[in-house]
């Protein structure tokens, strides 16, 4: 009896060794940890409650990070990953927004720059999102607004045509003839931007023209709505950061307080 024993405790020491680091049970809670040189080591989650990678992820890069509820009831949904080789700080952080994005949820920067405060996308796209030109969009998978100034496309006509490349929580809106501003993520705009840049010809544009008919329609209260707390977006960014608006814009708030 002895002996059977010693080798059952055998096996579940050998058991532990083999999952590693970050590797859940259920014994014990999903944990990351970084190596001596500051990288984090590699890990294996299945399917682990979306709260418990959050607050792991929280704890180990000292981010404050905060939900409009219990974590439990207003995160739901799970993790699962395979992570082979150590991770640069940089990169678990794309990791972080990749989950939540798969999840259907965003961060959004929290008042007077405490942390991230995590909403549903639906919520987060008219909230506090980074503001980028369109030549600085970063290859992320965070959520952000970035705006394009247009040489000769007609913006309602490019808004029509990239909608139906858009994923669902994503917007497009022309505030101008010759402006649009995207809400999605980053890495998603970045590909938007180079399919916008083959519209915004001369010869393109004329094509766009000519095949949309040349009175708009009139914008639905919706379209109004959001176009209206894009607007109040960047200029609580223009406000909070000092921040320059795009120049069609500043050049509209202007006009407007005349």
């Amino acid at each position: 009896m002895v002996e059977f024993r010693s080798i059952l405790t055998a096996i579940a020491i050998g058991a532990s060794l083999l999952m590693g680091p970050g590797v859940t049970h259920a014994d014990a809670r999903f944990r990351l940890e970084k190596d001596s040189q500051g990288q984090v080591r590699p890990f294996k989650a299945v399917s682990i409650p979306l709260p418990e990678f959050v607050r792991e992820y929280a704890r180990l890069t000292s981010t404050l990070i905060t939900v409009g509820g219990s974590w439990d009831q207003v995160l739901k949904g799970s993790v699962t990953l395979f992570v082979r080789r150590a991770l640069k700080p940089q990169e678990l952080t794309e990791v972080f927004h990749r989950v939540l994005s798969d999840n259907g949820y965003a961060v959004v920067d929290a008042p007077a720059g405490n942390g991230w405060l995590i909403q549903r996308i639906r919520d987060a796209r008219d909230a506090a999102l980074p503001i980028y030109e369109q030549a600085e969009v970063p290859d992320s998978s965070r959520y952000v607004t970035a705006y394009r100034d247009l040489k000769y496309a007609d913006a309602d006509a490019i808004a029509r045509m990239m909608r139906s490349f858009m994923p669902a929580n994503s917007r497009i809106i022309p505030p101008t003839r010759s402006q649009i501003l995207i809400t999605d993520t980053a890495s998603n705009i970045r590909k938007l931007n180079w399919v916008i840049s083959r519209m915004d010809t001369p010869e393109v544009a004329k094509r766009l023209r000519d095949s949309v008919p040349r009175a708009a329609p009139p914008q639905t209260c919706g379209e109004q709505r959001i176009e209206k707390l894009v607007v109040e977006k960047l200029e609580i960014h223009d406000s909070d950061s000092g921040s320059q608006l795009p120049p069609q814009m500043k050049a509209r708030r202007e006009g407007g307080n005349k």
